[in-house]
């Protein structure tokens, strides 16, 4: 006597520019799925999917002019647990990375583990893995601060001058109503931050407007200018703002004492 088969959910990442930035284990799953799932943002990446197991369903039907994201989002997480619920092996491919604003695939995931069904998520190139290569960007060697732009100027962060900033949405920034493109917030939003990172940046401190590459034949949006000009650049919904460390701070003696070092010490250590 057979059992009905459980249903189980595995969400994966597409890479940025799909082409080529998919993983062998991403495309196994996609490939043995009973139904894939997709939230990819452009047909030639939806297209690459198909190929690998015909018996797709886009979630980008679920947008809808005026409707809040949120409800969305929603309605995207109760599709993909709705065909777990069914018994079916289900793939969620989402572009980029799949937990990195993406906001059902982590609702999905907690909805099908709550329900005692197996639920994973693999990793994907993310705008973040293509804005170090492209920059020469390491986050260790200044450390690194990473953060959503209107939830930055929404809440009362502390930012660090000495840390490289990584400002994802800034084309955004100061918009509330997740993800409607407003020019006068934009302005808005540009200005403030203008404002803010002049309090602790020159004037003529280069930063970097960056869009990563989402096509194989077509390379990045690197736009470097002066922070003075910040209010002015013309930034898009995947735009990321880059602004570099202003160097390393000064050592903490007393954390270099505590520890048994010098100065000296530390320097030559690290020079090695």
């Amino acid at each position: 006597m057979s059992t009905k088969q459980q249903g189980s959910l595995v969400v994966v990442g597409t890479g940025i520019s799909v082409a080529g930035q998919m993983t062998l284990l991403t495309q196994s799953y996609i490939e043995n799925a009973d139904i894939v799932f997709m939230g990819i943002a452009n047909k030639v990446g939806e297209n690459v999917v198909k190929k690998l197991n015909p018996n797709t369903v886009e979630l980008d039907d679920l947008y809808q002019s005026g409707k809040s994201r949120a409800i969305t989002y929603q309605q995207m997480a109760d599709r993909i647990v709705d065909a777990v619920k069914a018994g079916q092996k289900v793939c969620a491919a989402f572009y980029g990375h799949p937990g990195v604003f993406v906001n059902p695939s982590h609702a999905a995931i907690k909805q099908v583990q709550a329900l005692g069904l197996r639920a994973e998520m693999l990793p994907g190139i993310s705008a973040e893995d293509c804005l170090i290569a492209d920059l020469g960007i390491d986050p260790a060697a200044f450390g690194c601060q990473s953060y959503e732009a209107t939830q930055f100027l929404f809440r009362d962060y502390q930012l660090d001058p000495h840390m490289t900033q990584i400002i994802w949405q800034i084309g955004l920034a100061g918009e509330a109503t997740l993800g409607v493109l407003n020019a006068d917030h934009c302005k808005a939003g540009l200005t403030l931050y203008q404002e803010i990172l002049l309090k602790m940046y020159p004037a003529e401190h280069e930063i970097i407007l960056y869009e990563a590459a989402t096509m194989p034949l077509y390379g990045p949006r690197i736009e470097r200018f002066a922070l003075s000009e910040l209010a002015n650049c013309q930034p898009t919904l995947i735009s990321t703002l880059v602004v570099p460390s202003l160097g390393l701070p000064n050592y903490h003696q007393g954390r270099l004492t505590q520890l048994g070092l010098t100065e000296e010490q530390v320097i030559s250590y690290r020079n090695t």
